[in-house]
């Protein structure tokens, strides 16, 4: 019985306190431009995660390249971070977005590694072959006396 009005009280002085709407920064990102932001940002933070030492060999610094690139700095990236983040709709709709693009990226990538594999495995499968058999050419032995002006050789052609 204790435990329970302890718990009455802890609900009581927890809902009693200050509940202030959030202010819309002035200078908010808009939901379409903070998609493509935090899609950038998650690449970049993927790209600094996988391979650091590449990034940094290439010169770019990836939070100049972001603020750049979206004519933002961070403070405003902050604050619309913040506003975002307390209104839950909005920002479940905009990561919503993020994890989509994400998807669509990974698949394109996916179809062009596949397919530069299928090229990998078609020149692997070429450079397998460097004899020439003449007779699984089926060329009549006529034709190779004539072009070769001497008696076809056997399966080795020398150049």
């Amino acid at each position: 019985m204790r435990f329970l009005k302890v718990f009455i009280i802890a609900c009581f002085l927890s809902s009693c306190q200050n509940i202030e709407e959030v202010k819309k920064p002035d200078n908010l990102i808009s939901e379409d431009k903070m998609v493509d932001v935090l899609t950038e940002l998650s690449l970049l933070n993927s790209a600094k995660n996988k391979n650091k030492r590449t990034l940094e060999e290439t010169g770019l610094q990836p939070d100049t390249y972001l603020y750049s690139k979206y004519k933002i700095d961070s403070l405003q990236l902050a604050e619309s971070t913040t506003y975002y983040a307390k209104k839950y709709d909005k920002f479940d709709g905009i990561y919503q977005k993020v994890k989509h693009n994400l998807e669509v990226m990974k698949a394109k990538f996916e179809v062009i590694r596949d397919e530069e594999q299928r090229i990998e495995d078609s020149i692997r499968a070429l450079d397998t072959k460097d004899t020439l058999d003449i007779d699984s050419l089926k060329i009549p032995k006529a034709i190779l006396i004539d072009s070769l002006g001497s008696k076809p050789q056997s399966k080795n052609i020398s150049n």
